[in-house]
């Protein structure tokens, strides 16, 4: 019986800054790790003219966020909190939308007239801004934010500069519009839309100094007025290199189908190598369904994790009259509760609004379902079967698991987390080649069918027999083995000096 993390919750703090005035120069010295980004939102996205209500591109709404807004999160997740936006097209819509207070963030809005010129121009408009170096923007792009985690603290030469490039051409569904890239190992050479040899594409994610702003005035100098014509200039210089972004996401939203395609890869990046058989061929399925209408509403991950708490309530309720029609019933509530349970976790990914404030109510939602479930087996069977030894067993396994889950929850809190997905990884992995100890390697045969996904998967089917006393005996040893299992598995990590350290 697994449990989710993800959850609601942003960040709050500094207050927006809305003029270039109040930039003092102190405040965007150089640092370990860079503070401070650029983000070009200028154009007025003309192959998206009037979807959306004719909305600019940068307040296109992508997975709930409008796209400005995602690239603003993304940053802030690894740490940026400064932005320098430059805006042209409609640019007071765009500065009355994005609230800088509310995202927890610092906004410096740089107007651009002359909005119709190639983007370097607005590069440029952002010089007197920018301190040390910097991370640089589309706001029409989404990507994987963890993409940024390291490469904000690359460490660059005096002049230098980072462009992210994806080397995986197969999976860029508009190859003929992207900025394609040719690399030598991890110094880029070219860039442009026209090149014929190339081996990566711009993802649009740079990490630059304030050498740049030299360069593009270079590149105006020769009639070219793009960004990639600066960055061509570095790179003739020896002065660009290339970061390969990996298997992360990424999708540059040019078109409808582009926002369309954006959306998908959102849904499927909720999916990880850890979702067990179950919720990869079945669960995730269906949740990333619901969730694709979720984010377009205001519902937040916290309100999904209690109405499935409500939910599950009533699943108890239901099972609680142990007849054959409301054990069925119980059994296909109890796997819809499993699936919905996913949901929470995937709009708050999707949103980019997790935290450990949310993983710890989905944590404590999470623990009190079980519980109520269990209940509510155990009134049901007492209904069928008037035996009071039903109650004494059951009342004594729930305090086991109980006093179990209290170790994993003392684990996870010397591993300074509140989800329970960590002790659920750190106990699969004590099931290795080299485990020498019985009882751990029989305690990672079993994980996998303690896994809430498969748990409520199996459970709905014994459910479906309509007995309460064969659901009933089959759940009590679910949970002499999830309360051994547990506590065994807790004590050793306890146990381990990494940990008490």
């Amino acid at each position: 019986m697994a449990l989710n993390l993800d959850g609601d919750g942003y960040g709050s703090g500094a207050l927006a800054t809305e003029g270039a005035s109040s930039i003092t120069a102190d405040l965007y010295k150089e640092q370990t790790s860079v503070k401070q980004a650029v983000i070009i939102a200028a154009g007025n996205g003309s192959r998206l003219q009037g979807y959306q209500n004719g909305s600019p591109k940068p307040l296109l709404k992508v997975g709930g966020l409008y796209l400005l807004e995602r690239v603003i999160l993304s940053a802030k997740k690894v740490g940026v909190t400064n932005f320098v936006i430059v805006i042209g097209y409609q640019a007071a819509r765009i500065r009355k939308t994005i609230n800088a207070q509310k995202l927890g963030v610092k906004i410096t809005w740089v107007r651009n007239i002359e909005w119709r010129k190639p983007n370097g121009v607005s590069v440029l408009k952002a010089e007197r801004f920018v301190g040390g170096k910097f991370l640089l923007f589309m706001s029409d792009h989404i990507f994987d934010y963890q993409t940024l985690s390291n490469l904000r603290s690359v460490e660059l030469n005096e002049d230098g500069g980072v462009l992210c490039v994806d080397h995986n051409l197969n999976r860029v569904p508009n190859l003929d519009d992207a900025t394609k890239v040719r690399t030598e190992g991890t110094r880029l050479v070219n860039l442009d839309k026209s090149l014929t040899d190339f081996n990566a594409i711009d993802t649009g994610i740079f990490l630059l100094t304030p050498d740049l702003f030299d360069a593009l005035r270079q590149s105006q100098l020769r009639g070219d007025d793009s960004l990639s014509g600066g960055i061509r200039v570095l790179s003739e210089e020896g002065r660009m290199r290339t970061w390969d972004i990996g298997d992360r996401f990424w999708q540059d939203v040019d078109t409808i189908p582009d926002a369309r395609h954006a959306e998908r890869l959102l849904l499927h990046s909720t999916r990880s190598e850890g979702d067990g058989i179950i919720a990869k061929s079945i669960n995730r399925k269906v949740s990333n369904f619901i969730t694709k209408w979720l984010v377009k509403t205001p519902i937040t991950p916290n309100q999904i994790s209690i109405f499935n708490f409500i939910f599950s309530f009533f699943t108890a309720w239901v099972v609680s009259h142990g007849k054959p029609v409301t054990t069925i019933a119980a059994g296909f509530m109890f796997q819809l509760s499993s699936i919905l349970d996913g949901c929470d976790g995937e709009v708050a990914q999707i949103k980019l609004r997790t935290s450990k404030v949310g993983a710890m109510i989905d944590t404590v939602t999470d623990h009190l379902s079980y519980m109520t479930f269990v209940i509510g087996v155990t009134i049901g069977a007492y209904h069928a079967t008037g035996s009071p030894v039903v109650l004494y067993v059951a009342g004594s396994l729930i305090v086991s698991v109980l006093f179990s889950l209290n170790l994993g929850r003392i684990y996870i809190k010397r591993k300074n987390t509140a989800s329970l997905r960590v002790l659920d990884k750190d106990i699969a992995d004590l099931n290795h080649a080299e485990q020498g100890r019985w009882y751990l390697k029989f305690v990672g045969y079993l994980h996998p069918l303690g896994r809430r996904d498969m748990f409520s998967f199996v459970a709905m089917l014994v459910m479906f027999s309509g007995s309460i006393t064969i659901f009933f005996t089959g759940l009590m040893g679910a949970l002499v083995l999830l309360s051994g299992g547990i506590g065994v598995s807790s004590l050793y990590l306890l146990s381990r000096k990494s940990v008490l350290q």
